[in-house]
Order: structure tokens, then C-alpha cells, then sequence
């Protein structure tokens, strides 16, 4: 493999010290400090299996510098020398694996909120954030010194634990970020105005950083190469920049990246977004620079990663979602294994807990967060070889499978459908969320590989099960949507007249095309989730007059901060309507009869189908008649209680743990 990874597994040389190849993990928050905002063993272990993975270099981020940058919980406060004996924990556990390892230093400057903090957003202009709405105070010099001093704490710190270095963070709209923009700079006085004044302050802090720290210590930057913000930095200004923080001889690469929160999904853009979508931007900046540049976002896979690399658009690749989802692709792609690689599907589920305080995870990785029990090496055979069974063929029957094959045990697996994959088949016929078709695919090529028995096809029943006479069976037999018209969200109300109409169907009965579907549409959404708007989405591509109506205060209240956006914006285009915080009484023939859920004002809409996304109901009857009736009988999934896939994936995988 090395022929055909010669870029990707070759070294490069930072500062005095050499990264065995081009694979970069670059910062996110994990949400993994503790209450004091010190390192835990939690991120010891998260950092070292992405290093036994074979990752070159890993830079760990959510490390601001000043405690108004705390959001919540759960980021590391890395210029509390406190922290020293924790990062001295994680800098050998990732030198052990042969990988450099170094710490962003962070401040958000405006893009933050007091509500944890209690400390006022401070900013170079007094432009308040538009995520949180928070006026910042504009920053007077004795703010920029007390700032300079906690970059310059920041860098100590983690030096004193054997980081081999760190990257100064000036991308995204953070606190740096904002100095550089005339958008959120706009300061009458040395800090602001022209190019040379905004960029003095992110001058004065790498000068700092570069001048308090040793001579083998490793100082980068990441920067914007477009901000994708009206007012913003284009490529044509980065460029400029760049070469002036490249003419300081103080900083040892540049990380390039794009968006603000104004622009907020693209820089963690998702599977409607192209792949390699900020790899312009790096290849931009690399024409005027000699340091390394860095690439980042939606770079899925070795191959997509060695042709950066070749065609001369970066000197590493950037790969965060990507080595969170599988933290062994580098090695499985030196080693020859790529067929064997879970390739990041960019769902974000990774991205998004964050921002409810929780605990970063991955749809289809288990093991985030949980590495010590879960992670590389902790799978082992049982002691005694059983017959498992595995009922259901989505992803939580099938992780579930994989894994009890991986711990020894015979297994077989019942669908009752041609083929594998479960709600995912649904899913993916949207275009937008094509990407999902890769868990089944990576699923389904290793249970080949494992030699489990898939049986497509078969319906199982509890006579079938009790004839096989199994050791252990794990039902995963999903769940189906919803037909009363009324969700559990309103269980004291009678079912809505005119549910069981010819022209009231599901959404998998548009989705599926198993139903006919007329011209002008109704969505009606008690789900908030992607079911409402992949079906709006699906039928408008089709040409559909579509409306989604909602008791919510917006279409698709549940969907993710990332991919709401871009999401109702194809369907805005598309020609969908939204109807929120309205709801209806009653369907009859082509009338629905729909009225705000605040006033009660009442009104008719025409249509000639009305398609129900009112949640899902657990299809567990044969895990009920089965209990009592075998050894051991577990429901995963949906069968249990309908959620997401993270879900489904996860159980499937903890209860085969157990077997």
C-alpha cells in the first residue's frame, strides 16, 4: 500500500520535529473535562486510540484559554497549570503510539454565551453574535493583555506536559477570528481599521506564544480562507494575510478552514455538502505560502486524502469526523484493509451533542467516549461458543450480528425483506442523505467477511425460533410509522377524523412509492425530525406542490443546528411551504382543515394527498411472545423504542458485547 499512499504515509518535517505521515486529527470540542475543566481519563484514552490508530498528528481542541469561553461543562481550561498532570497523561499515551500531539488555544471571543460563565462576551467591536444574541463588551487594552497572557499560559502549560506544541485558533468567527474581519472589527484605533491594524493583536499573541515557549516547540495557525460572510474575509484577503503571518518567521504551518457562526454549517458541513469542500480554500493559500498548509472538511477517505496530497492542494490533511467515526483508518489504509474502513457519513451526530452538553458520540462508532471499555483491543472471544440469532436486518440487528461473530458464536441473521438495511433504505432514496447508504454497506461487507449466515427473505416467527432452539436471540425487528393522526405527544386526543383516508398515507408510503401521491401535498409533521423533511424534500424533487404543517414553532424543530439550515433552504427553493405552530382537525376528502395552535383561527387547505409523519410505534410483537420461550431474549433498536440510528447501533452493539 505504500505505492499507493506514497504522499499520504510520508513524513514531513514541523519545526524540529517529524510527523510520521499526512493524516492530521484536527481540534474539536469532546466535551470530556470535568467540572473543573481539567483533563479525565476519558480523554486519555480518546486521544491514544486515535494514535494506535496511526494517526500522525493530533491536536486537541474545546481548550480556551480564559473561563468566559466556557459554553458549559465539559471544556478544558487549558491555562490552568492544574491541568499540567492531566495533559502530561495524554502527551504519553499518545507519544506511545509514535504520534506528535499538541493543544489549540482558543478564546471565542463574541461567539459565546455568559449564561454558564456569568462573565460578559468580550469582542474588538461591541457586534453581538448571531447565535447567542449576547452584546459583547468591546475590548479595552488592559482585556487584550489579560487575554495575550492566558494564550501565553495556555502555551506553558501543555509545553510542561510534553505537548509537542500548539495551534493558535484565529478561524471560525472566534476571538482572533473577529480581529481579522472588517465585519466584527470595526475599531477607530490601532486594533482596526486598516489590514495592518486588525492584524496586529493575532500578530501580538503568536509573537508571544513564540517568544515564551522552547525552540523545539511547535506554534501554528488556523485561519479562514473565506469567512462566507457578507462583509467578511474572501480568499483574496486570506491570501494577503497568510503571507504576512508567514513573513513573522513565528508560526510553523497554517491550518485553513472557512464560515463564522453567521455561515455556520459549512465548516462542519454534512452529507448534503460536497466532499473536500474547503480544500480550495488550503490549495489557495499554499499558492502564496511556503509553510505547510493544512486542509480540513468532509475528508472522508484514504484515497480522496492521497489525492489532495498529490495534486499539490495541501501538505496535510485534515480528517476529524473522519478518525472519530473510525480511529484505525490510517493503519487499515497502510495496511492494505480500505474495504475494511468506516467511512464518516457526516450525519454530525458527532458535532451536534455538543451543543446540548453532551458528550460527543458517533452514529456508527460505539466506542467514542468510551474507549477504555469499548475501544481498539477491548473486543474479546467468548469462553463458550453459542447459536445466536439475530432477527432484523437494520443496522442495530446487524452491528449486533458483527459483533457476536467477532466474540466466536455462530450466528445467524432473519430479514424479512430482500434486503439488509432496515429504515436506512428509506432514508437514502433523498438525495441529500444518499451518504447513509455507506452503514449498511460497511455492515453488510463485514458480516460477509465474518462468515455470518444472512437469511433474506424470511419472516421469523416464535415457532420458526423455538425450532432453531437457540442459545441467545436478539430481536432488532425495527419499528412502523404511526397511522392515528395523533402522536404520543397528545395521547388524551381522540384520533383525527379522516386519518384512515385512500389519500392519507405515511412517509414511507411516499418515500417507498408505495402509494400514489397527488399533485398538491400536505406533510403533516408531529415527528420535527428528518422523516418530515426528507419526504418534503423527496416529493418536491418530484415535482409535488408540498406544504408541511406543524404544531412546532419551525419545520424540522428537532433536526440538528448544522443541517437545519441548509435543509429548509432546499426545500425553499424547492417551492415547499411551511405552516408552523398550526395544526389540524380534521381531514375530509381533499380538505384539511387546519388552524394556529395560539389564536385557533381556522383555515382550509386544498390536497390532493396527505402524507402522515407522526413518529414510529416499536414492532416487538415477536420479541414479546418470545420472552419466557428461549434462553435469553434481548430487543435492540427501534424494537425497543424508536429513535435514532446512533441508538440502534449502539445497543445492538453493547448486547452482543454481553453474549
Amino acid at each position: 500500500m505504500k505505492e499507493q499512499f506514497k504522499y499520504l504515509f510520508s513524513p514531513i518535517r514541523l519545526r524540529n520535529s517529524v510527523v510520521p505521515n499526512r493524516i492530521y486529527n484536527p481540534p474539536h470540542a469532546t466535551i470530556f473535562a470535568d467540572e473543573n475543566f481539567l483533563p479525565t481519563e476519558r480523554q486519555v484514552y480518546y486521544y491514544a486510540e486515535r494514535a494506535k490508530g496511526g494517526t500522525g498528528l493530533i491536536v486537541m481542541g474545546g481548550s480556551v484559554v480564559l473561563p468566559n469561553s466556557l459554553v458549559h461543562i465539559g471544556f478544558n481550561l487549558v491555562s490552568d497549570e492544574r491541568a499540567i498532570p492531566g495533559y502530561r497523561r495524554i502527551a504519553d499515551a499518545v507519544h506511545a503510539h509514535g504520534s506528535l500531539m499538541m493543544a489549540q488555544l482558543s478564546h471565542h471571543g463574541r461567539q459565546t454565551t455568559s449564561l454558564f460563565s456569568r462573565s460578559v462576551p468580550t469582542s474588538p467591536s461591541p457586534i453581538p453574535c448571531l447565535l447567542y444574541h449576547e452584546m459583547p463588551k468591546e475590548m479595552a487594552e488592559e482585556d487584550m493583555e489579560k487575554i495575550l497572557k492566558a494564550f501565553v499560559k495556555g502555551a506553558q502549560t501543555v509545553e510542561a506536559a510534553g505537548f509537542d506544541g500548539v495551534e493558535i485558533y484565529a478561524a471560525h468567527g472566534y476571538l482572533l477570528s473577529q480581529f481579522l474581519s472588517p465585519h466584527t472589527n470595526r475599531r477607530g484605533d490601532e486594533y482596526g481599521g486598516s489590514l495592518e491594524n486588525r492584524m496586529r493583536f493575532p500578530m501580538q499573541v503568536i509573537e508571544a506564544v513564540r517568544e515564551a515557549t522552547g525552540k523545539d516547540f511547535i506554534v501554528g495557525l488556523r485561519m479562514n480562507g473565506d469567512d462566507f460572510t457578507q462583509g467578511g474575509l474572501t480568499l483574496d484577503d486570506t491570501r494577503i494575510i497568510a503571507k504576512k503571518f508567514e513573513e513573522t518567521g513565528k508560526i510553523d504551518f497554517l491550518s485553513i478552514s472557512g464560515a463564522t457562526y453567521n455561515s455556520l454549517p459549512l465548516f462542519i458541513a454534512d452529507m448534503s455538502f460536497p466532499l473536500g469542500f474547503f480544500v480550495h480554500l488550503a490549495a489557495g493559500i499554499k499558492e502564496v505560502v511556503k509553510l505547510p498548509v493544512f486542509c480540513v472538511n468532509r475528508i472522508n477517505d484514504p484515497i480522496q486524502a492521497e489525492r489532495i496530497l498529490a495534486e499539490g492542494y495541501a501538505d496535510m490533511v485534515g480528517m476529524c469526523r473522519a478518525l472519530i467515526c473510525d480511529p484505525e483508518l490510517p493503519n487499515k489504509s497502510q495496511d492494505g484493509r480500505i474495504e475494511e474502513i468506516r467511512n464518516c457519513i457526516a450525519c454530525n451526530e458527532c458535532a451536534t451533542r455538543e451543543s446540548k452538553n453532551a458528550r460527543i458520540s458517533c452514529t456508527q462508532n460505539p466506542a467514542v467516549g468510551e474507549e477504555k471499555q469499548l475501544g481498539i483491543g477491548t473486543l474479546r472471544r467468548s469462553s463458550k461458543r453459542r447459536r445466536v440469532l439475530v432477527i432484523g436486518g437494520g443496522p442495530s440487528g446487524m452491528e449486533a450480528a458483527r459483533v457476536a461473530a467477532l466474540r466466536g458464536h455462530q450466528v445467524t441473521l432473519y430479514e424479512k425483506d430482500k434486503d439488509l438495511g432496515g429504515q436506512i433504505k428509506i432514508i437514502i432514496r433523498v438525495s441529500s442523505r444518499k451518504e447513509f447508504e455507506g452503514v449498511p454497506r460497511h455492515l453488510m461487507r463485514q458480516l460477509e467477511k465474518l462468515n455470518v449466515d444472512v437469511k433474506t427473505n424470511v419472516e421469523a416467527t416464535s415457532d420458526m425460533v423455538a425450532t432453531e432452539n437457540p442459545d441467545c436471540v436478539v430481536v432488532a425487528t425495527g419499528s412502523v410509522p404511526l397511522r392515528t393522526g395523533f402522536t404520543p405527544f397528545r395521547p388524551e386526543m381522540d384520533e383525527l377524523p379522516g386519518v384512515h383516508q385512500s389519500n392519507v398515507v405515511t412517509y414511507w408510503d411516499a418515500l417507498l412509492d408505495t402509494a400514489e401521491v397527488g399533485e398538491r401535498v400536505v406533510v403533516l409533521d408531529d415527528n420535527f425530525y428528518f422523516q418530515t423533511t426528507t419526504t418534503a424534500e423527496y416529493l418536491a424533487e418530484k415535482g409535488k406542490q408540498v406544504e408541511i404543517i406543524t404544531r412546532a414553532a419551525t419545520v424540522g424543530a428537532d433536526i440538528n443546528f448544522l443541517s437545519l439550515g441548509p435543509q429548509c433552504q432546499r426545500l425553499r427553493e424547492r417551492g415547499v411551504l411551511f405552516s408552523p405552530m398550526t395544526w389540524v382537525k380534521e381531514i375530509s376528502g381533499t380538505t384539511v382543515f387546519a388552524y394556529d395552535v395560539y389564536s385557533k383561527q381556522e383555515r382550509r387547505v386544498s390536497a390532493d394527498t396527505i402524507v402522515l409523519s407522526m413518529g414510529n410505534r416499536s414492532e416487538n410483537s415477536l420479541y414479546n411472545n418470545l420472552k419466557g420461550k428461549v434462553r435469553e431474549v434481548f430487543a435492540v433498536g427501534d424494537c425497543l423504542a424508536p429513535r435514532k440510528v446512533i441508538d440502534a447501533i449502539y445497543e445492538g452493539h453493547r448486547v452482543a458485547r454481553l453474549l
